[in-house]
């Protein structure tokens, strides 16, 4: 098949496999786990758990848009911790709905993900507070997030100063940090392929509310145009 580039994007045809039927007989979990794995394998995805998280502005009254890194998931949908005080927490707070998508470049691969977003428990919090390192620790301790900062000297400051604080001792899990889990209710794979003819499968709750990704009933799957 003759390479047809694009911008730097080269879709060969070599070894660019698409969705075939049997994938859309699955569950939206078993398939993603699938997904997952394979990139967390492949050596030249350099991170494979970025995401980037859309919320929206209600003050603004515009779209907002961040990488961020998606902890884990399950059945119950995607994890991912930030301050809470950060812009998309106020955004989630004020609008608790969300879409993400996960770009796995050199794969040709995109998830897409849609739905309500809720708070995790501070169980949750503190299981996972508990395996960052001592600096990102820190680091969450120090910075206000999302606010205005004089310099980049009084952000070393602050953080120095939280190294001082919690010295020859463990670092407590702030009020203002935690994490969130986005329920999907639509999930789109997405496979890049030559000649832009790109294949995409869509998976949607009948009644537009999230359901377990490891329902075998309420989603209903049906492929898309490129």
């Amino acid at each position: 098949m003759r390479s047809e580039e694009y911008g730097r994007v080269v879709y060969s045809g070599s070894g660019l496999e698409g969705l075939g039927s049997g994938d859309t007989k699955t569950t939206v979990l078993e398939l993603f786990e699938s997904w997952w794995a394979q990139a967390l394998a492949d050596p030249r995805v350099g991170e494979p758990a970025a995401a980037s998280l859309a919320t929206f502005d209600a003050a603004g009254g515009l779209p907002d848009n961040r990488i961020l890194l998606i902890k884990d998931f399950d059945a119950g949908g995607l994890r991912f911790f930030t301050n809470l005080d950060s812009a998309k927490g106020r955004q989630l707070e004020t609008t608790p709905d969300a879409a993400a998508v996960m770009l796995w470049h050199p794969m040709f691969r995109q998830v897409r993900f849609r739905g309500p977003v809720e708070r995790t428990t501070r169980d949750e919090d503190r299981e996972y507070w508990v395996t960052r390192p001592q600096a990102s620790q820190l680091a969450s301790w120090s910075s206000s997030q999302s606010a205005p900062v004089a310099s980049r000297e009084a952000v070393t400051a602050g953080f120095a100063a939280a190294e001082s604080r919690f010295r020859d001792t463990e670092v407590p899990l702030p009020e203002q940090w935690g994490g969130y889990r986005l329920r999907p209710a639509e999930v789109e794979f997405w496979v890049g392929m030559p000649a832009r003819l790109h294949d995409r499968v869509l998976w949607r709750t009948s009644d537009g509310r999230p359901r377990p990704l490891d329902s075998p009933d309420g989603w209903e799957s049906q492929r898309l145009q490129p």
